[in-house]
Parts: structure tokens; C-alpha cells; sequence
């Protein structure tokens, strides 16, 4: 660009140590967003979004499973007491070895139901005291006496459970259906927190730029005052001077070298922020190069943008936000009034028990059906207040969106003018930078020739960098506002 070609001269303005490393404005943004931790929190909360939605739109196709075991488990216990039969109370001892497990299926239903299946794996070894009691042929009891009795007892059991909500939303629909728009506000709000990034980056490159460039003004200035000094001095030992105007030109030196260690301390802030930023050493040294100008938004463009302003990030954020709250007070309303759920089951339990040296099978079945209704009567007011809480979250969400939908479209035809005007103003000053360095070539010609004096060479310098501060603080109002208008937009 002509104006890279204008200020080239004062490159090494901006040089810092030759082992420096140079930074352009697009490596720092790249960084931010690619390797900092600012930039890895943002892609986070968007990843973790995207993970909450899939885990909650799977399972209508594949089943949670989860799995249940526990280490075999030994267990005694003893108790002073009759056995049944017995009339004398015993010291009686019963140990159990038990182990369990289960695995359980969950499958949500696009019906809002839910299935679930539970397979469970049951092993008892338990040893407790039984009375044996012998009869001769007449059935009169000749002994009785106590031994230990092991029974063992090996299962698997199935369980399937369908529950079915009646006259009130589906819970799985309704959690699916506000991850899916968490997810597009996470979206979204990544689109506003890397312009966010971007427009601190900016702010702190730019800052380095400037306030290296302020403090050579503020040398040369202090330079300026010296001189000055020099000359007030002689004029008041001479008595052209009065002490009043000798002590305001010292004033001025001093206002002048303290303005210098204010814009060094500055600079050190803006390289300080940029390194935080983009989680750099402090004292790691960066040199920093001029972007170029953004070119000018064309009538088309311009017309794009204002034509897709329902596409705008603020919009669709206040819109998915009022999906939800609309969608919250609708299940809070059915959820608080008559209710109903239908529950099915069907279990069945296959194994064996052995006893005594005798090994029985087990092969139960069981089943029920049941539809159960509830309808609130009196709970003091508080499900009428739930109600009416969701119902006005629900309308300030609708008031917000459409607060929003009002203002959009103007707020993004002010950005585009702002970006326009201030390539209009770049422009502008091009021209007047090189104005000021041709002005800049006569003042030190004509300074070799000793036709002006050193301070009207130093005002031409000054006054040649004070126009390239006022480029430098354009262009970065240009670059912010172009990150505006991107962070404005779905892409």
C-alpha cells in the first residue's frame, strides 16, 4: 500500500533488539486464537457444548449402558436365640458369600418414553443352623439335633421396564431440544468471543505501535525544550527575559522529560498486555510491523450485510434464548397439571438352587401393567407461582428478541458507515503524511542551508510523527471495527 511505502522511513522507530522477534498483527491473532489459553477455553466451551448435545441426541439411537459389579462379599453373623422347633435357645451361626452384578440398557423413545433393560447376575452361598429330627416307624420322635445347613443358590434375572409419560411434554424431547440450542448459542458466542480476542489484540498491538511512536515524540519534544532552555537562559542573563518566562521554559523541560518516562512506562504496559494475551514471557522482546490498510467496503457488500441482518449473531442468540424460556414454561405448565404415566414390566429369573444335595430349577415369570394419573389440588400456591415464574421469563425473552429485532439492522448500518468513513479518513491522511514528510525534507534542507534553526527542524519531525500517530489510531479503529462486523455476523 502507498502508505507503507510513505512511513518506511521510520521503520526503525519501531525496531527493537535485531534478536527481537517480529510479530505481524495476523501471526498475534493466529496465536490468540490457536495456541494461547484464551483461545483454547473458547474452542472448549464450544466443544463441550457439541459433546452435551450428541450424548443426549445418541441415546434415542444407541442405549446408555451402564455396568454394576461388586467384590464378593463374606459375611457372619451370630445370635443367641431359638430355632424354630427348638425349645432351648442356641448360640446359632449363619455365614452368607454373596456376589452380584448388573448391566443396565437405558434407551430413550422418540415417543418421550423411556425402555429400560436390566440383566442381573445372582450367587448366594449361605450356611445357617436347621434341626434334623429322627421318627421310628410309629412317627414318634426318637432325636433331634442341629447341623449346618448349605444352600447355594446361582440366578439370572432380566428386567424390562417401559415408562411412558400421559398428557405432559416428553422429558428426553425436552432436554434434547434445549442442548440442541445451548449448542447454537455456544456457536454463536465463539463468534462473539474470538471478535472479542481479536479486538483486545488489537488494542494491544496497536497500543506498542503508538506508544513506541509517542515516545519519540516525547524525546524529540524534550530535545525541543532544551533548547529552549538554552535560549531563555542566555536571554535572561542578558536581561531580555524576565525571571517569570526564564522559570516556565525550566517548567516546560521538566513537563517535557516527565512525559517521557510516562510513555515508556505506557509502552511497557502494551507489550506487557500483549504478552498476557498470547501467554508470552514479559521479557520476551517482540517487534511489531504496521498492518495494512483494510480496504473499503463495497456498495454491494454493504448491501449483503444489511439484507442478511436476521442472520446477526445478537438476534439469533436473543431468539434461541427465547425458544428456551417459551419451551420451559410450556413443560412447567403441563408438568404442574394433570399428569398421567404408563409403566409395563416383564421380568424373569432363570437358575438354580442347590439344598441338601438336591439341585432345583428355577424358571419364574412375572409381569404388570399400570397407568397411574396425578392431579395437583392444593400445594399453597407454589406450582401456580412456577407457572406464572416461567411464563414471565418467557415474555422478557420476547420483549429482549424483539428489542433486538428493532435495533439490529440500524446498529449494523452504523458499523458499515463507521468502517467506510474510516477509510475515508485513512485515505485522508496518506495524503496529509505525505505532505508532512515533504514539509519534514525542506525543514532539514533548508536546516543544512542554516536557513531555520534546530527547533523548526525538530517541530517538522514532531509534527511528521504526530500525523503518523493519527494513522496508526485510525487504522486501529478501522481494524476494530472490522472484527466488530465479523463478531456481528454468522458467517
Amino acid at each position: 500500500m502507498k502508505h507503507l511505502k510513505i512511513i518506511l522511513t521510520i521503520a526503525l522507530l519501531f525496531s527493537q533488539s535485531s534478536f527481537a522477534t517480529e510479530l505481524s498483527l495476523s501471526d498475534a491473532l493466529e496465536m490468540a486464537l490457536g495456541k494461547s489459553n484464551r483461545g483454547y477455553i473458547i474452542e472448549g466451551d464450544l466443544e463441550v457444548a457439541q459433546q452435551l448435545y450428541q450424548a443426549e441426541r445418541i441415546n434415542f439411537y444407541v442405549p446408555e449402558i451402564s455396568v454394576n459389579g461388586q467384590l464378593p462379599v463374606y459375611s457372619v453373623s451370630e445370635s443367641f436365640d431359638n430355632i424354630f422347633g427348638q425349645p432351648d435357645k442356641t448360640l446359632n451361626r449363619r455365614t452368607r458369600f454373596d456376589f452380584d452384578a448388573d448391566i443396565t440398557l437405558k434407551q430413550s423413545l422418540i415417543t418421550g418414553g423411556e425402555f429400560t433393560l436390566q440383566s442381573k447376575l445372582f450367587n448366594r452361598d449361605s450356611k445357617y443352623p436347621q434341626i434334623e429330627t429322627i421318627r421310628d416307624d410309629s412317627g414318634k420322635i426318637i432325636n433331634e439335633f442341629i447341623f449346618e445347613e448349605n444352600q447355594i443358590d446361582k440366578q439370572g434375572q432380566f428386567d424390562f421396564k417401559l415408562t411412558q409419560p400421559i398428557l405432559k411434554p416428553s422429558q428426553p424431547k425436552y432436554d434434547l431440544k434445549n442442548k440442541k440450542d445451548d449448542l447454537k448459542i455456544a456457536e454463536l458466542v465463539k463468534i462473539e468471543e474470538v471478535s472479542k480476542l481479536k479486538i483486545e489484540i488489537v488494542e494491544a498491538y496497536f497500543g506498542i505501535l503508538q506508544t513506541t511512536l509517542q515516545y519519540d515524540i516525547e524525546q524529540f519534544k524534550t530535545e525541543s525544550a532544551k533548547i529552549q532552555k538554552i535560549i531563555d537562559s542566555s536571554k535572561f542573563e542578558d536581561k531580555l527575559l524576565s525571571e517569570e518566562q526564564w522559570l516556565t521554559s525550566e517548567s516546560k523541560l521538566l513537563d517535557a522529560e516527565l512525559e517521557v518516562f510516562d510513555k515508556e512506562n505506557e509502552k511497557l504496559g502494551k507489550k506487557r498486555e500483549l504478552a498476557l494475551l498470547l501467554d508470552l514471557d514479559f521479557d520476551e522482546e517482540i517487534k511489531t510491523v504496521i498492518p495494512k490498510v483494510i480496504g473499503k467496503i463495497s456498495s454491494a457488500q454493504k448491501k449483503i450485510y444489511i439484507n442478511n441482518w436476521e442472520n446477526s449473531v445478537q438476534l439469533l442468540k436473543s431468539k434461541y434464548d427465547y425458544n428456551k424460556s417459551k419451551r420451559a414454561a410450556d413443560f412447567t405448565t403441563s408438568s404442574n397439571g394433570l399428569t398421567g404415566t404408563l409403566e409395563a414390566n416383564y421380568s424373569l429369573v432363570r437358575g438354580d438352587t442347590k439344598l441338601l444335595d438336591t439341585t432345583n430349577i428355577i424358571n419364574t415369570n412375572s409381569w404388570g401393567v399400570s397407568v397411574n394419573f396425578t392431579l395437583p389440588i392444593w400445594d399453597g400456591g407454589s406450582s401456580s407461582a412456577e407457572n406464572k415464574a416461567a411464563k414471565l421469563s418467557a415474555q422478557k425473552s420476547k420483549i429482549a428478541f424483539e428489542r433486538v429485532k428493532k435495533s439490529v439492522k440500524a446498529q449494523i448500518i452504523t458499523l458499515l458507515n463507521k468502517i467506510n468513513i474510516s477509510s475515508q479518513k485513512l485515505s485522508v491522511l496518506e495524503k496529509q503524511i505525505e505532505l508532512a514528510k515533504n514539509k519534514l525534507n525542506i525543514a532539514k534542507f533548508r536546516h543544512e542551508d542554516g536557513q531555520i534553526s534546530t527547533l523548526e527542524l525538530l517541530e517538522s519531525k514532531i509534527y511528521y510523527l504526530e500525523v503518523q500517530d493519527k494513522l496508526l489510531l485510525e487504522l486501529k479503529e478501522n481494524y476494530k471495527s472490522k472484527f466488530e462486523l465479523e463478531g456481528t455476523f454468522v458467517s
